[in-house]
């Protein structure tokens, strides 16, 4: 079984050009903890992460709760995705096997990780992903 198989579609991503505010709100109305960030053709340019948000993240939830404050709303407002993504981007290509797709996420210490055909995002694949493959084969 190849990473193309049990990776998750569609692939939701993020340019590089919306503010993190948005990003912020995209990922927070979602329930994501990673995007791929790409170019209109699908070609990947980085990662944007929970972590790589986090302070916006907060900043985001104190000004929705208590106004704005000019100070922490200026990174929220006018710094874009480019600037806090992670690149280069680790991925996992589309032909890994089980065991090669789960050394690639234990190597990038990270939930999840854009699954590729060359250049080109075509899935996300998760813990989650390869934790319901490997249950539901013990099952069968």
């Amino acid at each position: 079984m190849h990473a193309r198989e049990i990776m998750s579609t569609p692939v939701i991503a993020v340019s590089a050009q919306p503010t993190i505010e948005e990003a912020v709100r995209e990922m927070l109305a979602r329930g994501f903890t990673t995007m791929p960030v790409v170019e209109s053709s699908g070609r990947l340019l980085g990662l944007v992460t929970e972590a790589d948000l986090g302070l916006s993240r907060l900043a985001l939830n104190a000004r929705d709760r208590s106004g704005p404050d000019d100070g922490v709303l200026l990174g929220l407002t006018r710094r874009t995705v480019a600037a806090v993504m992670c690149t280069p981007a680790p991925t996992i290509d589309a032909g890994a096997d089980l065991t090669e797709a789960a050394q690639r996420l234990v190597h990038s210490g990270r939930r999840c990780l854009p699954v590729a055909a060359g250049s080109l995002v075509i899935g996300m694949l998760s813990w989650r992903d390869l934790l319901r493959t490997m249950l539901l084969d013990r099952t069968r």
